[in-house]
């Protein structure tokens, strides 16, 4: 009867301490986690955490259902400062035809990111599609974006923060 007290007690208490550091684990990742919703819409739901003990940065994965899109945040972790934010979408950026303008391409950019300086367009090629490149800057981040040239929808957008 004694040993079974003394497994019992013991169970107690390495479920209590397992508890504790599971709850310590979320509270380290909260912050980080308040800074890269504040770079994802509302509606984007944080279904993926990656922490490499090894490296300085925490990457965090969101989704929009609303717009189909994915939003990798990457986060430092020392500062809790965003360094960069990939958004994907389930688009294709690449056809064989090109039906959009260079200028076309730049009200789209515009459209999107109002405040955005130094734009530059160029068609890339992949395999045997082509699509639109537009890098440019703003007073946060510098940006990278994969155009379809046929439909003008922003398929990939890449922004690395100052």
């Amino acid at each position: 009867m004694l040993k079974k007290m003394l497994i019992a007690c013991i169970t107690l208490v390495m479920l209590l301490f397992t508890s504790v550091g599971f709850a310590a684990n979320a509270n380290e990742y909260e912050p980080a986690i308040a800074v890269a919703k504040a770079e994802v819409p509302a509606g984007a739901v944080l279904y993926r955490i990656d922490d490499d003990k090894d490296d300085a940065d925490l990457s965090l994965t969101f989704y929009d259902g609303g717009t189909l899109l994915s939003y990798e945040v990457e986060v430092v972790k020392a500062t809790n400062k965003v360094k960069e934010v990939e958004i994907k979408g389930s688009n294709l950026p690449g056809s064989t035809r090109i039906n959009k303008t260079q200028a076309e391409i730049r009200e789209i950019v515009l459209a999107a990111y109002p405040d955005a300086k130094n734009i530059k367009i160029e068609i890339e090629t992949e395999g045997n599609l082509k699509y639109y490149e537009a890098e440019f800057t703003t007073e946060k981040f510098k940006a990278e974006l994969a155009i379809n040239p046929v439909t003008g929808a922003i398929c990939k957008r890449e922004l690395k923060y100052f």
